[in-house]
């Protein structure tokens, strides 16, 4: 009884909670959005026939001095919110993410967890990643789009339908490309034409971008130049690996005196990358030879925790990808038994702490916390996965994860 009642009153507080945020952002429309409104008037530019890459095109009174970073056929999609005023067209675009978020977490429960997700599981995507979910809505960026069509290619990957699972990773990857890295998954499926699919998706993809080089060249020039002009981000909305090793030598050649040779410290990214490379194939071979029944559901959520780990910008709203995998392996633990401890750890986004000294590690530590994170679920995963191999060449073993 006390299950039935604490259930949807949770449910309901949070639905609550996140109207008073939506209300928030709705007030306070002309503060937030940022990344909305550099593409909603990158459309616009686009629109009156100027080029919307060059920043000399930008009105003065333009609300945000970012650049626009997407390729030159995804203007069309933000043309079409410049055909109104901006306080309509921003509010249009908050209730459509708002329906995509709820739309989203609630596909993730039936699709994925299942029965996993019980009401922690919505306080859990609350406040996990340093709140990425808040950041996400305020950030008023694409991501939750991208989200959507991974989630739903994944959800074609898992019942073998390896076709539309790579035509909607190629639709998630139309704006920041990046998202083709899910295509990978398609090597590790059984399916006889693997191969032919991941060439033949990597070659659609191509094409796309070969198309709009040859119609708007001048465009897609400045799309590559304005995209390579943002990697300068700081580790606090880029918290990904790279910038962390980054800001460490930075802390320790200021503690030291000794500056780290840039030569040394992209040795160590790179040995760093190719470890978790190669320690995430292992897996996903271990996973393959133990023939888990629910295989398609890890080797997903092991992509997942990849991608963001040698992700070169990795931004703090991109976390989303990250919730699912992350309460996955929470409720399914077989050989470490810290589930509440894990689930405390990964709610954790306080960075008040003034102490001397303290106060900058912490400051580095939080800047990061979602990449630690992200390492903590990735070393999990891969001890669950070798010690299930293990366990399941004893003569009698039986699978200890369940069918979902």
């Amino acid at each position: 009884m006390v299950r039935k009642f604490f259930g949807p009153v949770i449910i309901i507080l949070l639905l609550l909670y996140l109207l008073t945020l939506v209300l928030h952002i709705s007030a306070n429309y002309d503060k937030y959005l940022w990344d909305f409104q550099t593409h909603r008037e990158a459309g616009k530019i686009f629109g009156s026939g100027s080029n919307p890459y060059d920043a000399e095109n930008l009105p003065p009174n333009v609300r945000t001095h970012f650049l626009y970073t997407y390729p030159p056929a995804t203007l069309f999609f933000y043309q079409l919110f410049s055909l109104t005023d901006y306080k309509t067209a921003a509010h249009i675009f908050l209730i459509v993410k708002c329906i995509l978020l709820i739309g989203l977490v609630y596909f993730w429960k039936h699709a994925f967890l299942k029965e996993d997700a019980d009401s922690f599981f919505y306080i859990f995507c609350l406040l996990v990643f340093n709140s990425a979910v808040f950041i996400d809505m305020i950030a008023g960026n694409i991501n939750l789009v991208e989200q959507a069509l991974l989630w739903l290619a994944f959800s074609f990957y898992i019942k073998k339908r390896l076709v539309p699972f790579c035509v909607f990773v190629l639709f998630a990857a139309s704006f920041k490309m990046t998202p083709t890295f899910f295509i990978i998954l398609v090597l590790l499926s059984d399916d006889k034409n693997k191969y032919k699919l991941f060439v033949g998706s990597a070659g659609a993809f191509l094409a796309y971008l070969l198309i709009q080089y040859v119609i708007l060249p001048d465009y897609f020039t400045g799309f590559i130049r304005n995209a390579l002009a943002v990697v300068g981000e700081s580790g606090k909305v880029v918290p990904s690996t790279l910038k962390f090793f980054g800001d460490l030598s930075k802390a320790l050649g200021e503690l030291t005196g000794v500056a780290m040779p840039n030569g040394f410290q992209l040795f160590i990214i790179g040995l760093t990358t190719a470890g978790i490379i190669y320690l995430t194939y292992r897996a996903a071979i271990q996973l393959k030879r133990s023939k888990v029944p629910n295989r398609e559901i890890l080797e997903v959520y092991l992509i997942c925790l990849l991608y963001a780990l040698i992700h070169p910008r990795m931004k703090d709203y991109m976390y989303l990808l990250l919730i699912v995998p992350s309460y996955y392996i929470i409720k399914n633990t077989r050989y470490t038994r810290l589930a509440p401890f894990l689930f405390i750890l990964f709610i954790l986004s306080n960075q008040s702490l003034t102490l001397p000294i303290f106060s900058s590690v912490m400051s580095l530590v939080w800047s990061y916390y979602p990449l630690m994170i992200a390492y903590c679920v990735w070393g999990i995963y891969l001890h669950e996965i070798f010690t299930l191999a293990h366990e399941s060449e004893k003569p009698g073993a039986s699978h200890r994860y369940r069918k979902k």
